[in-house]
């Protein structure tokens, strides 16, 4: 992976013999010798301060998911540049401009200039080994984290993004405020999207993840559906953004959901404070909002067979 001043490698040893784990130093140099590198330094990578990242207390959370791609859809996979444009403007714009940015990639955090975190960030993503995540992040370590992460599985097929503020001393009001900043954001974007999602968090755990993952504080587990995301959602939130496979499931616009353009419709149910860890009104909007949404929801044989029909029916269309 390309880095400032740096290439990035991760090896997987799996259960290679000690001999062939030590062999790969000679390996390297062999390699940047038959490049007609002479001058270089072969080093083990030093993770950042990621551990400091998923310190923080409440915060507002975006989840982003592109089309759909081979093997489960019918977008043509590429790196998800235009969820990570969407991504670096949102973070220059939410950032505390004296915060030190940098990226992060494999758990190693790299110091990047503002103007270069773009770039930097895309040659990740397109690097020839496939796509990976990377995080790019801005934060003092102390007042407020910024942070958002973009990636895509099954080489490129599955573009995603979460994007995240956590202010400093969990403040309530000012998640709330970046919870409806996020929801303006989903909304200029949606024609991009084929689901999108803001919620709160308790903490700030999942910051380096660019997909959806459940949580146990949200009561019973939702499969991931990242295959699916066209036609159903991994759980209900506070705000989420529905595309036309939602609404065909749905049957209809559900109470309270506002058209957009592309075919897509929107969907807030409650206030953001009723959505915030431990407000009492939390359970209850969420078991509304489920009945709501259930058509789109899945549980995790339903979801499985779903995905295995798509990759049934791609490989028949790919002979």
């Amino acid at each position: 992976m390309p880095l400032p001043g740096a290439q990035l490698l991760l090896v997987d040893f799996g259960s290679l013999p000690d001999e062939q784990v030590l062999a790969v130093p000679r390996l390297l140099a062999e390699q940047l010798r038959d490049g007609d590198v002479r001058d270089a330094v072969v080093s083990l990578a030093v993770p950042g301060r990621t551990d400091r990242l998923q310190e923080f207390g409440m915060a507002a959370r975006a989840y982003l998911a592109g089309p759909v791609g081979a093997p489960f859809g019918p977008a043509p996979p590429r790196p998800p540049l235009p969820l990570l444009d969407i991504a670096v403007d949102w973070l220059h714009a939410a950032r505390d401009p004296a915060a030190d940015v940098a990226a992060v990639v494999l758990g190693v955090e790299t110091p990047v200039p503002a103007r270069s975190l773009r770039p930097v960030a895309e040659a990740v993503l397109t690097t020839p080994a496939g796509a990976t995540t990377v995080t790019v992040v801005a934060t003092d370590f102390a007042t407020e984290l910024v942070a958002a992460s973009v990636g895509a599985a099954y080489r490129n097929g599955l573009p995603a993004a979460t994007l995240t503020v956590a202010p400093g001393q969990g403040d309530r009001a000012e998640v709330t405020r970046r919870m409806r900043q996020l929801r303006d954001l989903i909304r200029a974007h949606a024609e991009l999207l084929v689901w999108a999602r803001v919620d709160a968090e308790p903490d700030t755990r999942l910051v380096l993840r660019h997909d959806w993952v459940p949580r146990a504080d949200r009561g019973r587990s939702q499969p991931d559906v990242a295959a699916l995301a066209d036609v159903l959602v991994p759980d209900v939130m506070w705000h989420q953004l529905l595309s036309p496979g939602h609404l065909e499931r749905l049957g209809a616009l559900p109470e309270g959901a506002l058209p957009l353009s592309g075919g897509r419709a929107e969907l807030t149910i409650g206030e953001p404070e009723q959505w915030l860890p431990g407000h009492p009104d939390a359970a209850a909007v969420r078991k509304h909002g489920r009945g709501m949404l259930a058509p789109c929801l899945a549980g995790e044989a339903e979801a499985f067979a779903m995905s295995a029909e798509r990759l049934r029916r791609f490989r028949i269309g790919a002979r």
